[in-house]
């Protein structure tokens, strides 16, 4: 279809072929009387890729949403698009289009006369706008539904009415504020895997705000933390979930243990941390960083990198506080000697049972897997 033929996705990491930057934010602030809701972010959105906003309610990434798609004036700073500043430039006039959670569509036109709704205002008509849109349609996986009111369809159908919508004017980015956040979560499942194939397909920059970690893991190239106005760590999902920059990371991607203390001694590649209860903890430092014996610092291991048995870098006791069975694998809440908790995993691909509620037990990790973590 022509319609796939928007763009060609660029390949990462080709010789010679840098891929150009689609959005662009420099310094960007935004204030609401007194509140900062955006705080001097500074950001570059390649062409071409998945790119998610992510983090708690309030953090500013669905203001910072609005203020590329032109809905939210800045306080400062600069956005540019496809390598052109947008200062003063209506929404109507910028090379976005916005998908939001209430979809937006309208109820009294069926799915064709939705999707074609903006090429009319744009002056497209006749053939054109027939092919333009039955191209849409078939995008999203609604051919054959064009004659169908909104009310005709399911939740997932009715989002996929306001992408093909967003789509058919053919934008340099678009804009996607929580879209599946309505969904139940089966469908939601399904929708993420369909946005991020969809957006592969058609080359176009998604830029993407939730709230959801699973949800951004899934289907982004990159990811942008935010927390308080502020971006915490940029990076790839993996990047994010095992190399996490600080403790707000690390705690907001996944679960994860955090063990606080001092500094008892720090080499190239492995950093000793005695925690406030007394166990001893090896762990590694951030790549090009140093902990310096005596300062205060804080280490974290991933549930899944934590198993049941007394040989490996770290072994520490804990009394079986919780046994919770999730069907793949099994969560158990393990008390430690001092106080605080320690939460792994462990797969239930064997038959037989694992320790019960009250069992003492050692639990073990390798330091490799333990991490340093900034403030």
């Amino acid at each position: 279809m022509e319609e796939k033929k928007i763009r060609e996705r660029p390949q990462e990491g080709a010789p010679g072929r840098e891929r150009p930057v689609a959005v662009r934010l420099s310094n960007v602030t935004k204030s609401f009387g007194e509140f900062v809701a955006v705080d001097d972010l500074t950001l570059d959105i390649q062409d071409g890729e998945f790119f998610s906003l992510l983090g708690p309610s309030g953090c500013g990434k669905t203001t910072t949403l609005r203020m590329i798609a032109g809905f939210e004036e800045l306080t400062q700073g600069e956005i540019s698009i496809a390598g052109e500043p947008v200062h003063g430039v209506p929404p109507y006039r910028r090379p976005v289009n916005t998908v939001f959670q209430s979809y937006a569509i309208f109820p009294h036109l069926n799915v064709f006369d939705n999707v074609a709704f903006g090429l009319r205002r744009s002056g497209v008509k006749g053939e054109e706008l027939r092919q333009r849109v039955t191209e849409a349609c078939a995008m999203v996986q609604l051919e054959g539904f064009e004659k169908r009111r909104p009310g005709m369809l399911s939740g997932g159908q009715q989002q996929r009415v306001a992408l093909a919508r967003a789509l058919v004017n053919r934008p340099k980015v678009l804009l996607l504020d929580e879209p599946l956040g309505a969904l139940d979560l089966k469908l939601r499942k399904e929708m993420q895997l369909e946005l991020k194939s969809l957006q592969h397909e058609v080359g176009i920059t998604f830029v993407y705000v939730t709230h959801d970690q699973e949800e951004a893991l899934t289907m982004s190239d990159r990811i942008a933390v935010m927390n308080e106005g502020k971006v915490q760590q940029v990076a790839d999902p993996a990047t994010l979930y095992e190399l996490p920059k600080n403790r707000f990371v690390a705690n907001f991607i996944g679960q994860t243990n955090v063990f606080s203390g001092t500094v008892e001694s720090a080499s190239a590649d492995r950093v000793t941390l005695r925690t406030r209860a007394g166990s001893s903890i090896d762990a590694v430092a951030p790549e090009g960083e140093t902990a310096e014996a005596g300062s205060e610092a804080h280490a974290a291991v991933r549930p899944e990198k934590v198993r049941f048995g007394g040989e490996g870098d770290n072994v520490v006791p804990v009394r079986i506080k919780q046994v919770v069975y999730l069907g793949v694998s099994t969560q158990y809440i393990g008390e430690l000697e001092g106080g605080g908790t320690l939460v792994l995993y462990q797969q239930n691909v064997h038959e037989g049972t694992g320790p019960r509620e009250g069992d003492e037990v050692s639990v073990t990790w390798e330091a490799r897997n333990c991490r340093v973590l900034g403030e």
